[in-house]
């Protein structure tokens, strides 16, 4: 099925950015392991869940909580409502049940909404959000000026220095569920939130069934991220929603290539990268968390706006440059 051309509408939910995560994890203690690799920042903890932060605005950006069960879940992505107002026209949908983060940090409210195959999706408002300083924090850069180029050579007896440690993450920058329920499912989001397709891409053999879909928050003139969510066309064997991975901004490119060492001589399984992404351009690096969940650093991703047409184009190429994309990495995870 070829979906519907989609416009920003003042009936939807506007969205201001997409926050935070949630996973529940069987080993928490061997995650936060990973965490810290990773470069997450640990805000708060309590007798069974860990809120790690960026050095960005937002309170938190990855919700880490122990799984009773020992099954690893998903359990949603977290989006800020641009206001009161908007919060409230959350509230009002159908589905809609009300909650309280007075007990996390940055407080606020919340209104979650349980979709399909058990997965959520959650709307937020009230938070406090971190005083953030002119610069950005690194734990590998002792010092950093502009690149030097060809023609134009503006480090002038300065010199680049860095050393091994992980890559700081500045903010959550999108997620992606693989759903069975792909049409209805982008028709749910679509039609209450300000979601718009910035790409959306067919099959190769059927130019009428679209089978993936990038999707950036409608700000009006404000610039936003080419893609804060995307969904993709379940595989036809496949009978559950599952997360396919989650990706977190981190500064620079020598940033991601440390990174990359770093998580590597920990022996956290790498699981694609470091390459360059066509659709929003970001330079990536994809990993297996010890729960078997993709995570990603990105870098130098597109921006896009209300006057930024959806492209729609057949699956092609999902890098300029990097490693071949492994062969199970459009699978689930866990």
């Amino acid at each position: 099925m070829r979906l519907p051309e989609v416009k920003n509408d003042p009936r939807k939910v506007q969205l201001a950015r997409i926050a935070y995560v949630h996973f529940e994890h069987p080993d928490l203690d061997r995650f936060c392991k990973f965490a810290y690799d990773f470069g997450f920042v640990e805000e708060r903890r309590t007798s069974d869940r860990v809120y790690f932060r960026g050095y960005g605005k937002d309170p938190y950006v990855y919700v880490a909580s122990q799984s009773k069960d020992g099954v690893p879940r998903f359990l949603g992505p977290a989006f800020v409502a641009a206001s009161s107002a908007e919060f409230e026209k959350a509230a009002r949908i159908d589905g809609a049940t009300r909650g309280s983060l007075k007990d996390t940090p940055g407080g606020g409210e919340i209104v979650t909404f349980r979709r399909v195959d058990d997965t959520y999706f959650h709307v937020v408002f009230g938070q406090t959000e971190r005083e953030t300083g002119p610069t950005e924090p690194t734990a590998t850069h002792e010092q950093q000026g502009p690149f030097n180029k060809p023609f134009e050579k503006p480090r002038l007896g300065r010199f680049q220095r860095y050393h091994p440690g992980p890559a700081l993450v500045h903010k959550l920058g999108h997620f992606g569920y693989a759903c069975p329920s792909f049409d209805t499912e982008f028709a749910w989001y679509t039609e209450n939130f300000n979601f718009v397709p910035s790409d959306v891409l067919y099959h190769w053999d059927f130019s009428n069934m679209d089978v993936l879909t990038f999707m950036h928050l409608d700000l009006g003139e404000e610039y936003s991220d080419h893609h804060c969510f995307f969904m993709q066309r379940a595989e036809p064997n496949v009978k559950k929603t599952y997360v396919h991975h989650t990706s977190f901004e981190v500064a620079d490119f020598d940033t991601q290539l440390i990174a990359h060492d770093w998580l590597a001589k920990k022996g956290w399984k790498s699981v694609w990268g470091v390459g360059r992404h066509v659709l929003g351009s970001q330079i990536f690096d994809y990993w297996g968390d010890p729960s078997g969940f993709k995570i990603e650093h990105y870098a130098d991703g597109d921006l896009v706006n209300t006057h930024t047409k959806t492209s729609r184009d057949v699956v092609g190429p999902f890098s300029v440059w990097g490693p071949e994309v492994p062969k199970d990495f459009g699978g689930k995870g866990v």
